[in-house]
């Protein structure tokens, strides 16, 4: 296996295991208020890959899969679990040595055991917003969302 397989491997691994719908290379988990996407990306100027993380929220437009890049609250893995970030940068980095099985491991071991339980927490508007305003989720939220974000209940 490949160290590009290996990232993807460990990438589609994570989103069948989660329960996700894949569609044009991103999984998509739905509740009836948000609609979470997690998207690959491969870097146009060397080996790395970005894993970015992004919400769409429903009552915001009637999208069935909206594209990462559209999304109202969007982040990066790294920028999520920032007292991770150098460990999670160094994994999606094609460059930096280490086996596949490892890379395989300790990407499933943040995806399964950090970002999961952050997707399965952004399940609402509500809890969302309070995950931004609380700082838990370092996220870019666009206008859309920081509007709806302020008719939301406290």
């Amino acid at each position: 296996m490949s160290k590009r397989n290996a990232v993807r491997c460990a990438f589609d691994g994570f989103g069948r295991d989660a329960g996700m719908e894949k569609k044009s290379g991103s999984w998509y988990r739905r509740t009836p208020e948000i609609i979470s996407v997690s998207n690959l990306q491969k870097s146009n100027y060397g080996p790395r890959y970005y894993f970015n993380q992004a919400f769409w929220l429903r009552s915001l437009g009637d999208e069935l899969y909206p594209k990462e890049w559209h999304c109202h609250v969007r982040t990066r893995l790294a920028q999520a679990f920032p007292a991770r970030e150098q460990e999670i940068e160094d994994l999606f980095k094609l460059d930096v040595p280490m086996s596949d099985e490892e890379r395989i491991a300790a990407m499933r071991h943040i995806l399964d055991g950090e970002l999961a339980p952050l997707i399965e927490r952004a399940s609402t508007a509500v809890k969302l917003r309070n995950m931004v305003d609380e700082g838990v989720l370092s996220a870019m939220v666009n206008r859309d969302a920081q509007d709806a974000f302020r008719e939301l209940p406290r």
